[in-house]
This record gives C-alpha cells, sequence and structure tokens, in this order.
C-alpha cells in the first residue's frame, strides 16, 4: 500500500495542479484607464518621461486609404456620393491623411489618438457615415487595433451612434524601429465584427486597404511585438503536459505493480 501511494499521489498531485493552472484565467498588467478616457492611465508625466520604456509621442502620422472598392462605388454613378475630411484629416489620392497624432507607448502597450472625420455621403443622402476620433491601439502582441466613433447612417438607412468601435485589426509584425522612429509600411488591415456591425458595409474579415504608420519611437518603448498566446494554444499546452503525467504516472505504477509481484512470497 505504501509503494502504491508514493507512485500514485505523485502523479496526482502534479495533474491536479496542471488543471488549476488550465482554469486559472490570464490577467493583465496594463494600466488602469482613466474615467472617461480610452488613453491609459499614467503617474505623471515626469516619472512617464524617466522610464526607458515609456515614450510621449506627438507626431504620429497615419496614411490609410480605407478601402478602394468603397472610393470607387461612393463616387461612382450607382451611389453618386463623395466623402470629406475635417478636423485635421486629409485626402491626397488615394489616402486619407492623420498626422499629428499623440500619445503614450509603455513597452509596446498604449495608445495614440488623432484629431480628424471623415465623411461618407451617397445615394441621395441615405448614406451619411462619419469616422471621427481616431486611435491606434498597441497592446504588445502582433496584432494593433484602429478605434473610432462612428455616426450618421449606414448605406441602408440604418442609424448608427457608437463611441470607441474596435474598427480593424493591423497587422504590425512589420513594424521596425530605426533612428528614434517607429516604421510600418503597407501593413495588412482587416475589418472587425465590431467595425462591420456600425460601418454596415462589408462583412467582418474583409481585407482592408494596407496602412502606413510612423511616429517617434525607442527600442524600449515599442520593442519587437510578440505573437499573442491564445486561450486555446494555452489550453492546448496544459491538455498535453496533463497527459503527459498521465502517460509517466501509469508507467511508473505499473512498474511498481510488476515489482511488487515479484517479490510476493509464494504459499504452499
Amino acid at each position: 500500500m505504501r509503494r502504491l501511494n508514493v507512485c500514485v499521489l505523485g502523479p496526482a498531485a502534479l495533474i491536479i495542479t496542471a488543471i488549476a493552472i488550465a482554469l486559472t484565467p490570464m490577467t493583465s498588467n496594463a494600466a488602469e484607464p482613466v474615467a472617461g478616457s480610452r488613453l491609459p492611465a499614467l503617474e505623471s508625466s515626469t516619472s512617464a518621461s524617466a522610464d526607458d520604456a515609456t515614450c510621449e509621442i506627438s507626431d504620429a502620422a497615419i496614411t490609410w486609404g480605407i478601402k478602394e472598392s468603397l472610393r470607387s462605388y461612393i463616387s461612382g454613378t450607382i451611389a453618386n456620393g463623395e466623402w470629406a475630411v475635417s478636423d485635421g484629416a486629409t485626402y491626397e489620392t488615394p489616402n486619407f491623411g492623420w498626422s499629428t497624432g499623440s500619445g503614450v507607448l509603455d513597452a509596446g502597450e498604449g495608445v495614440i489618438a488623432f484629431d480628424g472625420a471623415l465623411r461618407f455621403t451617397g445615394h441621395d443622402g441615405i448614406l451619411d457615415t462619419t469616422l471621427s476620433s481616431l486611435e491606434l491601439s498597441f497592446d504588445g502582441s502582433t496584432t494593433a487595433h484602429l478605434i473610432f466613433d462612428v455616426s450618421g447612417t449606414t448605406q441602408d438607412g440604418n442609424p448608427v451612434d457608437e463611441t470607441g468601435v474596435e474598427f480593424a485589426d493591423i497587422n504590425i509584425a512589420g513594424i521596425a524601429v530605426t533612428d528614434g522612429r517607429a516604421t510600418l509600411n503597407d501593413a495588412p488591415v482587416v475589418l472587425t465584427e465590431t467595425g462591420s456591425a456600425a460601418f454596415g458595409t462589408y462583412p467582418a474579415g474583409e481585407a482592408l486597404d494596407p496602412i502606413t504608420v510612423n511616429f517617434s519611437a525607442t527600442e524600449s518603448c515599442m520593442p519587437a511585438p510578440k505573437e499573442a498566446v491564445t486561450a486555446l494554444a494555452r489550453n492546448t499546452a496544459v491538455i498535453v503536459t496533463v497527459g503527459v503525467v498521465v502517460a509517466a504516472g501509469g508507467l511508473v505504477f505499473y512498474v511498481a505493480r510488476r515489482r511488487g509481484t515479484k517479490r510476493e512470497p509464494t504459499t504452499k
């Protein structure tokens, strides 16, 4: 019985520990946002500037055409519409532009906010959608997020008035920091579920035009992004580990049983 306890309780403890890890939710050390703001909270500008991993940014720029087929459709004879830029946003064929974006990055995480609004109209006023208050959100992974306030009416005439819409995802795996400047050229952009629901023109997962982003940064405040570890990948790894532990425990138990059986004295 003592041999059985030693052989079984050890692997059993490992199995219970692995299961507990799998069931423990992942937590984040990201800073809590200031109430009423989508920018991350900081204790003070002095402490932020003293940290090598933190950058205060005021010169960020974005060049993005949204989607070529959208521009062609709106300016064509079917929609017979147009677009207008205001509050600092610009348009120079074929791209919209945002400049002087400001915010804070801390070790690859943070938000950069931009002034400017884009208004798309067409179908004799049925379509009247405005995208404003652009934010570029980083979480340290290879995916960044474009966030807009969306208001007006969609292409189908449905009213929309949403703030802080996570509009599109950007693959930033190719971002590079050279000579004090972070640059991301022609990065892939994909419309999200929430972006599709608010914009009402394309389905989630629709590829949008590539985007170009640049801003002042150091390798400390904007390190190379890392692939995000998804819950599925994490749980799969735990399950594999548990399987290995169970198999090892079973093998130990089997060997112990065999040895115990061989040592039992024969009775006549």
